[in-house]
């Protein structure tokens, strides 16, 4: 029951305060200064306790013992399993929905008898939780190396705040091996194949350091002497069009630039419009074939037809002009089609544009790292607990040798494992 596994939550903080009050190293060098109680809003319920709060001669700090060995944040009233939780379904879910979808899971917990609605978690709290999420880099490990390696890049536009009402541009890519057929199957006429891309890795940021990131990912998890070919594939802008330079880990390697099949389909489209659809797939083939001129010819047909839609043709028309180049590369060396536009809109719009809400530079820079850890299936509950862990092996608050559970044999087997965990550095797997 729940108010079993609050008594025994309780216990486990008083044991663990005990441990270190009868421990040599407390006796030697710390003197209690009270008794404080604290609240914490567990998954199981409120559990209040009662710890010591020493001060260390040694140290010349004030501590307290328990709320270090977890890492329990002096302004939040929150279990570390709650903190873990929000970070992991705020990387899916707005602020205000994961303060909403956590809440009810402590709901069922607690009973409000005054407003059963009550949602103890705010959308500030959640947005504060996350922003004190302090998310390492993750290293890269060595993986098979394939002769062809992708990389697609798009951008994604995120409304800003105090930022003088200048969107941010978050920059993507995404990485890949291969692509290998999921399904195939036609439930309409116009169904489309499902298609998995393999070895995928997603990168993204606002700091214009995307190429760096995207060379330490292909550096550090691939042997580059063993690539054959990089394929760059976009929209071709000016960006996209220069990222692969400094790519070329060695002389023999080939370097390819493609524009996606989706914005090539969708200048052909602004130029005809459904009103002259039939002419696309004519616009495909003299685009195909590498007819320029049967390509402007259509153009000006389209033109006679449309006077009025003159910039709009104009314009579509020298995109596709001055990318001309990368559209054959498409067409007649790309065997393996761009997905980019579906990426970002289920790795990026989803969470950050589908609804009208805008962002800090700060905010933005920290909410992308819990979604980069979510689309890379990255367990972020175990990131949380393991940065927690670092953070109180770097504090060095107190020599915790002298509570190694095989120097006290007097210890409860609990507390024996957790001493014997934290001298091990292995206080997520309690």
């Amino acid at each position: 029951s729940s108010t079993f596994s609050v008594s025994l939550y309780e216990n486990f903080l008083y044991k663990i305060d005990e441990a270190f009050f009868n421990s040599s190293y407390r006796k030697q060098f710390c003197e209690v200064i009270n008794l404080p109680k604290r609240t914490l809003i567990t998954f199981y319920g409120e559990v209040t306790f009662k710890r010591r709060r020493y001060y260390d001669r040694n140290k010349k700090k004030e501590f307290c013992f328990v709320d270090e060995v977890l890492s329990l944040p002096s302004y939040i009233s929150l279990d570390p399993f709650v903190c873990a939780k929000i970070c992991e379904v705020s990387s899916h879910s707005s602020y205000a929905k994961t303060g909403k979808i956590v809440s009810e899971m402590i709901g069922k917990r607690m009973k409000f008898n005054d407003d059963p609605s009550r949602e103890i978690i705010s959308r500030t709290l959640a947005r504060n939780v996350v922003l004190n999420f302090k998310i390492p880099d993750i290293p890269y490990t060595l993986k098979e190396t394939p002769k062809i390696l992708y990389v697609m890049l798009d951008e994604k536009w995120v409304h800003s705040q105090y930022n003088d009402d200048e969107d941010y541009m978050v920059k993507v890519a995404v990485v890949f091996e291969n692509a290998d057929l999921v399904y195939k199957y036609k439930k309409k006429k116009d169904s489309e194949n499902r298609i998995e891309l393999l070895g995928k890795q997603v990168l993204a940021s606002i700091d214009n350091d995307l190429q760096r990131q995207v060379l330490d990912y292909i550096y550090y998890s691939y042997d580059t002497d063993q690539i054959d070919e990089i394929v760059f594939m976009g929209d071709c802008a000016s960006w996209v069009k220069t990222f692969h330079r400094g790519f070329k880990f060695h002389p023999h390697m080939k370097i390819t630039v493609s524009i996606d099949g989706y914005h090539l389909s969708q200048a052909i489209q602004h130029i005809c419009t459904s009103k002259y659809n039939h002419f696309t797939d004519s616009f495909n083939q003299v685009i195909k074939s590498n007819d320029k001129q049967g390509f402007k010819d259509l153009c000006n047909q389209i033109l006679e037809y449309e006077p009025t839609r003159l910039d709009t043709i104009v314009k579509k028309q020298d995109y596709i002009l001055n990318n001309w180049r990368f559209i054959q590369t498409y067409f007649h060396k790309v065997f393996v089609k761009c997905s980019m536009e579906a990426h970002i809109s289920h790795c990026f719009a989803d969470l950050f544009t589908a609804r009208p809400r805008a962002y800090s530079e700060k905010g933005l820079r920290q909410l992308l790292k819990p979604r980069l850890l979510k689309v890379n299936n990255i367990d972020i509950q175990k990131v949380y607990f393991e940065v927690s862990n670092n953070e109180y092996e770097n504090k060095n608050i107190l020599d915790l040798s002298s509570l190694d559970g095989n120097s006290n044999p007097n210890l409860p087997e609990g507390i024996r494992k957790v001493f014997n965990s934290i001298n091990n550095n292995k206080l997520i797997n309690i």
